[in-house]
C-alpha cells in the first residue's frame, strides 16, 4: 500500500449510508484537487474556496 509522506487533511464522507474518513494531501494555496471517496465513490472537491465577498 502506497503511504502519503506530505501534510495530509482528512475528509469524511457526507453520504448518509458511508460516513468513510480518508486522508487527501494538502495541495497549494489557491489551488483545488478532486478526490474519490475510497468506500462509496463519492466526488468532492477540496478545500472549498469561499467566495468573498464585500458589501
Amino acid at each position: 500500500m502506497a503511504r502519503i509522506v506530505r501534510p495530509t487533511w482528512a475528509i469524511r464522507c457526507v453520504q448518509s449510508g458511508c460516513k468513510c474518513l480518508f486522508e487527501v494531501a494538502v495541495v497549494e494555496e489557491g489551488k483545488q484537487q478532486e478526490v474519490v471517496c475510497p468506500n462509496c465513490g463519492e466526488h468532492y472537491v477540496y478545500p472549498v474556496i469561499e467566495d468573498k465577498k464585500e458589501e
